[in-house]
């Protein structure tokens, strides 16, 4: 590959900015394919740089992205034309060949390594998210070791030295955990709160132990901390004491409802042989019902699934919806729970 000649960070105006706002400002199509570039630079290095056509796939993909968009090629022409003229993308030609690929320069321009680039391309494609959620969803780009990792590099760019490229919002209603944004254009309207009151720790991704006192996203009854425990920790008789008698599990992982108490501990004992690395890492209020977002493994599929629970009058968990995501991990999950439930 030849590459255009890289201009030194002075001469484009980067200098030391970290007491003021991002300097890069992107419109939506160049957020896209900026993270787009940086997501298949880090996850696919062999089909990298990209082409115009792979670029715009990229782009219009359906998972991972939100929003999904349509692109056309004037879209993504847009968002390379944003990217030229803040120097953040660059033309390579493969030997022999006439048609340009685009690659980005975050690292040259930002100065950010592997994981900071990481973080800043989730933040583009999927917008604001928790700690945890990143975590569970940064394993093709940059697999981290810990939610604590997580928030240190989201600290490392919320005080880069040339500008505040990451904020952290004001926890929503209905979410128990605050989400990270990045400031790199507009994106969705939240209030920030300061990058030192960011601290948290490795337990407040997943559900905290039930306290005295009001809590954060306590749902219908407030009874799904002891659940959520429960499930994180391995402790299915407290799990199983939490349902009540006519409870009734749905999930497309098992292809039909599971109805009653004792059916529905034998498929939560097929689910602690089948996920690895299970953990909850955030919570939402849906209504009547309480929704907790999960991520865990099956072999080498990495996938994220919501656990929605309805209760009754006296606090029980009536019913238990589990939804997984990607399509390829649900298929696994579908195959091993088709052996661990004896066909």
């Amino acid at each position: 590959m030849t590459a255009e000649r890289p201009r030194d960070v002075a001469s484009l105006g980067w200098r030391d900015r970290s007491d003021e706002g991002a300097r890069v400002q992107l419109g939506a199509q160049g957020q896209r394919v900026l993270g787009c570039l940086v997501e298949k630079a880090l996850a696919t290095p062999d089909h990298y740089p990209l082409s115009h056509n792979a670029l715009r796939s990229a782009c219009n993909q359906t998972t991972g992205r939100d929003p999904v968009v349509d692109y056309d090629d004037r879209d993504v022409r847009a968002g390379l034309d944003d990217l030229k003229a803040q120097q953040l993308v660059r033309s390579e030609y493969a030997r022999g060949s006439r048609v340009p690929k685009a690659a980005h320069r975050l690292e040259e321009q930002l100065d950010l390594d592997r994981p900071q680039q990481a973080v800043l391309a989730l933040l583009l494609l999927r917008g604001a998210q928790t700690p945890g959620e990143l975590r569970s969803r940064a394993g093709r780009l940059h697999p981290f070791a810990s939610v604590e990792a997580v928030e240190e590099v989201l600290r490392s760019l919320a005080e880069h030295r040339f500008g505040t490229l990451v904020e952290r919002r004001a926890r929503e209603p209905g979410r128990r955990e605050a989400r990270w944004a990045h400031l790199l254009g507009e994106s969705e309207s939240a209030t920030a709160v300061p990058p030192d009151a960011a601290s948290t720790t490795a337990a407040s991704t997943s559900v905290a132990p039930t306290t005295d006192g009001p809590v954060p996203t306590a749902g219908p009854r407030g009874r799904h901390r002891t659940f959520a425990d429960a499930v994180a920790a391995g402790d299915l008789h407290t799990a199983v004491a939490q349902l009540a008698d006519d409870v009734v599990f749905h999930s497309p992982a098992v292809h039909r409802p599971y109805r009653g108490r004792e059916a529905t501990a034998a498929v939560l004992r097929a689910v602690t042989t089948v996920f690895e690395d299970f953990r909850y890492v955030d919570e939402l209020d849906a209504g009547d019902r309480v929704g907790l977002v999960f991520a865990a493994r099956v072999g080498d599929r990495e996938l994220e699934g919501w656990d929605y629970l309805r209760f009754d009058e006296a606090g029980r968990i009536v019913e238990l919806t589990v939804m997984i995501r990607p399509l390829s991990g649900l298929e696994a999950v579908v195959e091993r729970m088709r052996t661990a439930l004896g066909g």
